[in-house]
């Protein structure tokens, strides 16, 4: 016969030790897992308080740094302003120095290449801002041009051919006609009809003020800024020497006006007679300030005409871009070539 009571005793008596193993066991693990944690929780505690240590060691180290760099910069611009006006002496004596620059370039990057120019024993042949009109797309401007000189045409080729002959000529050749330095008596001759109303022939009938650049200032289309400088027609001649400042946004004019004109200059053998500095442009509804920065200069080096005929400086806000600017003017008629990337600083060929 089954005893009842029995069995009921031994089911509570299994359950009863298994709640009693089960709390033990518990009771064990929580113990360890706790004691892990916590050690896991120190040594997190540490590492990090370390790691703010290696911190401010190494900002305070930053900053002594910088502190340093800033010092050294600060002395250098001491000692740069202190040289800096007399690096100018003594240098160009002989030669006439005009700069030529796009009227929409910085003036202010203009007026300190004057102004250093000043400085030197040159004569000053002041700024020649150059109107866009000179990209000859305007036909109204062209037959201005055409009329002024009494060209058979306004064609935009035809006012080119002349504009490539009678601008050089003006530069270089002042005593062809319409220039001071000439000895010719202002008598009425009539010129010959193929004549560009006496330019292109030297006929007394030109008046000794009257040059290629007097007339087309006088259409609007240049600009001279003759403060303390020899006067617009008085310019030119074999001691002449070019400052052609240019920036990325004169693009159009570059090409259509500005490198067709140093490429007859090279090719009349006025090579070494000048130097094309680019500065950055100006900001403008449609780009940056300083956009396209260096493409200027780029393709001049890379042209095998200007890169042999004219020297190249960029970055002549920097010390050593304005101590190369006036080497490279003093050198010329020797072509070089500075790039404030080169990493020695140093004039060379690009």
């Amino acid at each position: 016969m089954i005893n009842l009571r029995y069995h009921i005793v031994s089911i509570v008596a299994v359950f009863l030790a298994l709640a009693i193993g089960l709390a033990l066991g518990s009771t064990f693990v929580d113990s360890v897992l706790v004691s892990n944690l916590e050690f896991q929780v120190d040594q997190l505690e540490e590492d990090t308080l370390a790691a703010i240590a290696e911190r401010t060691e190494a900002v305070e180290a930053r900053d002594e740094a910088l502190a340093s760099i800033d010092a050294a910069r600060a002395e250098r611009g001491e000692v740069e302003d202190l040289v800096r006006p007399y690096l100018a002496q003594g240098r160009l004596s002989g030669t006439t120095a005009l700069v030529v620059a796009p009227e929409g370039a910085d003036t202010d990057a203009v007026a300190a290449i004057r102004a250093r120019l000043v400085a030197t024993d040159a004569e000053l042949g002041g700024v020649l801002w150059l109107s866009d009109g000179l990209r000859l797309d305007d036909a109204a401007v062209r037959r201005q041009i055409a009329d002024a000189f009494s060209l058979a045409g306004d064609s935009r080729d035809a006012v080119r051919r002349a504009l490539r002959f009678l601008v050089p000529q003006a530069l270089y050749r002042p005593d062809e006609a319409g220039s001071s330095t000439g000895e010719r008596a202002d008598v009425e001759v009539v010129p010959d009809a193929a004549a560009l109303d006496g330019f292109s022939r030297g006929f007394a009938s030109v008046p000794t003020t009257r040059t290629a650049l007097t007339v087309l200032r006088d259409l609007g289309l240049v600009t001279h800024d003759g403060t303390g400088a020899v006067a617009l027609h008085r310019l030119g001649g074999e001691t002449l020497r070019l400052v052609v400042v240019t920036d990325a946004a004169s693009a159009g004019l570059n090409t259509e006006f500005v490198f067709d004109l140093l490429d007859v200059i090279a090719a009349e053998g006025h090579e070494g007679t000048g130097v094309i500095v680019e500065i950055p442009a100006l900001a403008t509804d449609d780009s940056a300030a300083g956009a396209g920065y260096g493409s200027v200069l780029a393709g001049v080096r890379s042209d095998e005409v200007l890169s042999s005929a004219f020297s190249t400086v960029d970055a002549v806000d920097t010390f050593s871009g304005d101590l190369a600017l006036l080497v490279v003017l003093e050198n010329l008629p020797e072509v070089v070539h500075f790039s404030a990337t080169d990493p020695s600083h140093g004039l060379g060929t690009p």
